[in-house]
């Protein structure tokens, strides 16, 4: 049955207590076994019986019993293993009628001998039914859950209080109570002797969830607090006020620090006022919606500067009703800097208290609290009462009749106040952008998830062993941390934050990790964040000693089946992606680690524009001048970066502010430049000024990758694939260099062997991952360089790993999940080599030649190149491009190189000083370098590829190019 199966009731005509299924939901080939059965908003615990005459999707059982449990037939219910039941070795049966009581006093040995047919699991105030024989059936009610083995005895219990209508339910001691009590069984007995069983105080155990508010105006005293009306007993709807003793449960963690211990405040009996609410008051006060499966008993503000509660904590209630002692004497101690007589404390107070107890309220003070209220005194109160034992009270107008009243009045240096717990919130709210839509709405996502975990675990508890925990992914920068952070400020939950990455390399981890789950479950229901999970266990240990991968096996197993089994606690991790976790942490099969994955958006436009706008503060505009369009370009500038590289882009540009502040002291330095001032964002628009020639190339690549970008509305998607091929050294890698160079996009180059792996699937995957992070840093330029090397033609490797990288490739460029986002480059000098298939449309369709130079490109080239070296007027750039007929630009850059050494080298025989600030090369320095550096490539090798590239594109061969192409094809292609 595993998790659970939803069924449909129908009825059978055997005479027992069991529901009959089919032995197809049998996990482990068992007869028989407990579950739980949910319908509607009931749960049932059942013993269900395996029975193959029962067809599959339903439960059979007796309509007697059925109609006893709320089952109706064709009803569809829930069936879940149910563990938790121990066996009883006696059960008192108790019956609901006298005419069942007798019957059952007359055949308790026929009951001994028939129940395990009919019966085997009873449970507490849960009906069940047995049948003395085929035509008497008996009713009865146990007070004890547990199962029926052979040597379970079985007590058939008189009811000496039969007909007592109180019952022994929880009833309090200064209640009303029921005066036409009787004891017909057992005659008249004592109520004073009974009293003490018969009213037991009302005792609940509740978390404490402290509000925003005092919850409601004017409040008499501060000692209120709110509790659902469920969770009260029906006789103290009757009483005008409702008072409880307030105990806090001590925790079991021994905090290291002292301040942790001081913040443990211990509560000892504070007596308060429990206000009954329903279930929109709840809502209104908490922001929770109510569960009756989590207690939760609110604060108001003013009692928690009292007695300073935190989240989640655990507290006892006593309900002593409305019944006090009287005080005899009433001594009032006031810490207030203003100067006060001890008459005016007295009759502030008594008007204080006549004013607030009017249509029958009454005022609650508590011996030794300390306190505000401005209606008696500006500082603070403490009020002493006598006798020494009396530790609270009620008072009216009536009660200072009885009583005296003193008032003592000291400097409020004379107080020393209890420490304030420190918060656990480990950063400033106020520095987060909390106006960015995309994080807004995945953070509703997340705390909803949680919220839902939170109640499906209190609602259904044992119906499912699987956890709903959260993971949120993103890369470094995007923001994990601080997503956590808001998420830790909108719940109401109690949440902790457990910093992995201080943990990494630890020995300690499962002790710390222990500890963290202990702390939230004492706070329970709560919520553990686990920043930077992935920094626990490496994700892979290859070549690593078989000793540290089975350590980080068992370590990887023990924290998954730790953050598994923590009942009442909810998860949120963060981690970069999926694959930075281990293996044994990410995988679904079994009981997951998680079940529900967010990852971070990147920023679009809008939402970069709503961060500066938050970064740029007040302090900000008076120190600079920010004018209204500053933040559009700001948010033009930063496409693609995120948060991290924002804040440190915005840094940056507050340096060079502060900079020129410094230098100018009259006016305020403008934040943002304008760009034809900027000289540096003006050369980083001119991204092929370093490209001399190749004007085609650089036509196509602008109308391939910027037209879409800067033409959204005309292009239907942003990705395109080009393929840039020419003979060695004419400026490919070159022109990969130069889309670096832009500042609102990203380049990732690749050279192409770097990717292949001697590790079997490694090669594959590091080809998935290049285009994950291209993806997630979009707008991306992705270039691989050396194509031909990465993506071969298959059939041609006898270890088959670049097949297989090929194959990943083409599934990612254009594949079942939607290809490449971006524009991808890849550079080659033998396209011939490539596989034909990423060559097809749709993947890289666009072929680029980049040809030798001609005459008027290598001029272009000659002046390019001059921008970075000092040359002679005498040097004619045109006619030292007519002389180098053949050269490849890389040809050319070293010509000049080879020239500049030249003349440093005779200056430095020539000259007695060695600090040379310059080198200018002359007309002879070209001519000897000329006669030194030779084409690169010869004509043969330069017919070679122009042969190449011809039957590339399909264009016809001149009678020698034939030639070489017949010798081509007697060559065999090996890959090494």
């Amino acid at each position: 049955m595993f998790g659970g199966v939803r069924l449909k009731v129908s009825f059978t005509h055997e005479r027992s207590c069991f529901g009959y299924i089919s032995p197809k939901y049998s996990s482990n080939n068992e007869q028989s076994l407990c579950v739980q059965v949910i319908s509607r908003e009931k749960q049932i615990l059942l013993w269900a019986v395996f029975n193959s005459s029962v067809p599959e999707g339903y439960i059979a059982c007796n309509p007697i019993y059925s109609k006893m449990l709320g089952l109706e037939e064709g009803m569809e219910v829930f069936l879940a293993p149910y563990t938790d039941v121990k066996i009883l070795d006696e059960i008192y049966i108790d019956t609901d009628s006298p005419d069942d009581q007798e019957i059952l006093e007359h055949n308790v040995e026929i009951l001994q001998l028939r129940i395990l047919d009919q019966l085997r699991l009873v449970v507490a105030n849960q009906k069940a039914v047995v049948w003395i024989s085929t035509s008497m059936p008996v009713v009865f009610t146990p007070k004890q859950t547990g199962l029926l083995v052979n040597h379970s005895r079985i007590i058939v219990k008189v009811d000496a209080f039969n007909s007592y209508q109180g019952g022994l339910t929880n009833s309090y001691a200064n209640t009303p109570k029921e005066t036409d009590t009787k004891f017909n069984n057992i005659g008249m007995l004592n109520n004073g002797l009974l009293g003490p069983y018969l009213n037991v105080p009302q005792r609940l155990v509740l978390r404490a969830l402290p509000i925003d508010s005092d919850g409601k105006k004017n409040l008499i005293h501060p000692y209120t607090v709110f509790i659902h009306e469920d969770l009260l007993d029906h006789k103290l709807k009757d009483l005008m006020v409702i008072l409880a003793t307030m105990n806090n449960i001590p925790s079991m963690i021994k905090e290291g620090s002292e301040d942790e211990v001081e913040n443990n405040n211990q509560i000892d009996s504070l007596c308060v006022e429990i206000v009954p609410i329903d279930n929109v008051i709840f809502r209104s006060l908490s922001r929770e919606v109510y569960n009756r499966n989590i207690p939760t008993v609110l604060i108001p503000r003013s009692l928690n500067i009292i007695i300073n509660i935190e989240n989640g904590m655990k507290l006892i209630f006593n309900v002593i009703g409305d019944k006090v002692d009287q005080p005899d004497h009433i001594d009032i101690v006031t810490y207030s800097d203003k100067v006060q007589t001890e008459i005016d404390v007295i009759e502030k107070f008594k008007n204080c208290v006549i004013e607030s107890t009017h249509s029958g309220k009454k005022f609650l003070i508590n011996d030794g609290m300390v306190k505000q209220n401005v209606h008696i005194s500006n500082g603070f109160l403490r009020f002493n009462l006598k006798p020494d034992s009396l530790k609270y009270t009620l008072l009216n107008s009536e009660s200072f009749r009885n009583c005296t009243v003193s008032a003592k009045c000291l400097n409020d240096t004379d107080l020393v106040m209890p420490k304030l717990a420190l918060s656990k919130l480990e950063y400033d709210y106020k520095h987060y952008c909390r106006t960015i839509k995309s994080s807004q709405d995945l953070v509703k996502k997340i705390i909803s998830h949680i919220d839902f975990e939170i109640q499906r675990e209190a609602s259904f508890k044992c119906v499912s062993e699987i956890k709903s925990n959260v993971l949120i992914t993103g890369q470094n920068g995007a923001g994990k941390s601080a997503l956590c952070h808001i998420v830790q400020k909108e719940l109401t939950l109690w949440s902790h934050i457990l910093h992995c990455r201080s943990l990494k390399g630890r020995k300690d981890i499962t002790e710390v990790l222990s500890k963290a789950i202990l702390m939230c479950q004492e706070h329970s229901p709560a919520v553990l964040i686990c920043d930077d999970v992935d920094a626990l266990v490496p994700p892979n240990m290859e070549g690593g000693s078989p000793q540290d991968i089975a350590y980080y096996q068992r370590l990887a197993v023990v924290i998954k089946q730790m953050l598994q089994t923590c009942p009442g606690v909810c998860v949120l991790m963060t981690a970069v992606n999926m694959q930075s976790l281990h293996p044994t942490l990410r995988q679904f099969n079994g009981k997951p680690l998680f079940t529900a994955h967010f990852d971070i958006p990147e920023l679009n436009q809008d939402e970069r524009m709503e961060v500066f706008k938050h970064l740029v503060n007040d302090k900000i505009r008076e120190s600079f001048l920010v004018e209204d369009d500053d933040v559009i370009r700001l948010a033009m500038d930063t496409a693609g970066c995120n948060i991290r590289e924002i804040v440190d882009y915005f840094n940056k540009k507050i340096f060079k502010a502060v900079k020129k502040k410094n230098a100018l002291t009259t006016e305020r330095p403008r934040l943002v430049c304008d760009v034809r001032q900027d000289s540096e964002r003006s050369q980083a628009f001119d991204i092929w000024g370093s490209v001399g020639g190749l004007h085609d190339v650089k036509q196509q690549l602008t109308e391939s990758i910027f037209w879409p970008i800067m033409y959204p509305a005309l292009f239907p998607s942003q990705s395109c694939g080009i393929l840039l091929y020419g003979p060695p050294g004419t400026g490919k890698s070159h022109i990969g260099s130069c889309l670096a160079r832009l500042t609102n996009m990203r380049l990732i180059s690749v050279k192409g062997p770097e990717l292949l792996s001697k590790y079997i699937g490694q090669s594959e995957k590091a080809v998935r991952d290049i285009f994950d992070k291209a993806d997630m840093q979009r707008p991306c330029i992705l270039f691989f360089d050396e194509f031909d090397s990465l993506a071969p033609k298959r059939g041609h490797d006898s270890t088959g790993v670049t097949d297989r990288v090929v194959n990943q490739l083409l599934a990612r460029l254009d594949g079942a999940e939607g290809g490449a986002r971006g524009p991808v480059l890849a550079a080659t000098a033998r396209p011939d080599l490539v596989d034909a298939a990423l060559l097809r449309a749709g993947r890289l369709a666009r072929h680029v030649y980049c040809a030798m130079p001609a005459q008027s490109d290598r001029l272009e080239i000659l002046q390019t190149l001059s921008k970075g070296v000092s040359i002679d007027a005498e040097v004619d750039l045109q006619e030292l491009a007519q002389q180098t007929e053949g050269y490849s630009p890389a040809d050319l850059k070293s010509l000049l190189v080879t020239a500049q050494l030249g003349r440093l080298e005779r200056q430095l025989v020539n000259s007695e000083n060695r600090n040379l600030d310059e080198v200018t090369v002359c007309k002879e320095d070209i001519k000897s370098a000329l006669e030194e550096t030779k084409p690169s490539l010869s004509s043969e090798q330069r017919l070679f590829y122009d042969t190449i590239y011809k039957r590339f594109r399909g264009e016809q061969l001149s009678p020698e190019q034939k030639l070489i192409s017949q010798m081509m094809q007697k060559q065999r292609v090996t890959l090494a």
